[in-house]
């Protein structure tokens, strides 16, 4: 296949582009080596991620053929070690394999199942859900504010409470090359990566999963709420303006972590 230009996993900068050498498997598989910029530092779960994000891309507009200007709304993206391996910065692969539902020959919705290897074996395992619309339909829909939330959890037992704006960075190659006039997963699962290991030295995240519910903007800044049970149990969401934007979950693996 082709090299992967930065426009078709919505990014500007080539260097930002993390895939290379992807590989059609079959009509509904794909796979493709990625390499991360090294930081000098483990690799942050939010990195694995994004190489998730951008082979979900990919697939999409090269195997199903959705066009550039179709809108990806994401309503689900989660992660989930397998093993203790750790993937270093000069990558591994990434297999996806997709589903779609299509409307008068067009695809409406994408399901996707990802796995991660290093050249040891399998790390993890993911999966996304999307919507698309046409540029036109998300510009009429963008500002409606949905009549209906998700019900209300019952509180969890913590050991660590965290409330406040959700801070983006601007200067993290990982956000500052996906501009977006409304909060991304990638931003907001940045954010809550950084506030659960705060406090936890030597931790990591293990699993994660984030859903959207409505819209989130940029401005007034939204709020993330997060909790960490005593067993690594994480529980986030993100409000805006007191209407509950997202759902974070996971489990932060606490064995060598320390407060």
């Amino acid at each position: 296949m082709a090299g992967i230009l930065p426009d078709e996993v919505h990014k500007k900068r080539p260097e930002n582009v993390w895939l290379h050498s992807p590989v059609r498997e079959s009509p509904h598989s794909m796979r493709s080596h990625f390499a991360i910029p090294s930081r000098g530092q483990t690799l942050r779960f939010a990195e694995l991620l994004e190489v998730q994000r951008q082979l979900g891309i990919l697939q999409a507009h090269r195997q199903l053929g959705v066009p550039d200007n179709a809108v990806f709304v994401l309503n689900r993206i989660a992660l989930k070690f397998v093993t203790r391996a750790d993937v270093q910065s000069d990558g591994g692969t990434i297999r996806a394999q997709i589903v779609a539902t299509s409307a008068r020959g067009r695809p409406r919705s994408l399901s996707q199942y990802f796995s991660i290897e290093s050249p040891s074996g399998l790390v993890a395992v993911g999966s996304a859900r999307a919507s698309l619309i046409p540029q036109m339909v998300y510009d009429r829909v963008r500002g409606l504010e949905s009549n209906a939330s998700p019900p209300g959890r019952s509180a969890t037992r913590s050991v660590f409470g965290y409330e406040s704006a959700l801070h983006v960075d601007s200067r993290d190659p990982l956000l500052s090359d996906h501009p977006s006039d409304h909060l991304t997963a990638m931003q907001a699962i940045a954010d809550v990566e950084r506030v659960a290991l705060l406090d936890l030295a030597a931790a990591r995240i293990r699993t994660l999963k984030l859903e959207f519910y409505r819209y989130a903007g940029l401005l007034p800044a939204p709020l993330l709420r997060l909790n960490i049970s005593a067993q690594g149990k994480l529980d986030a969401e993100i409000t805006q303006q007191g209407a509950r934007c997202a759902e974070i979950t996971g489990v932060i693996d606490m064995k060598n972590g320390e407060r």
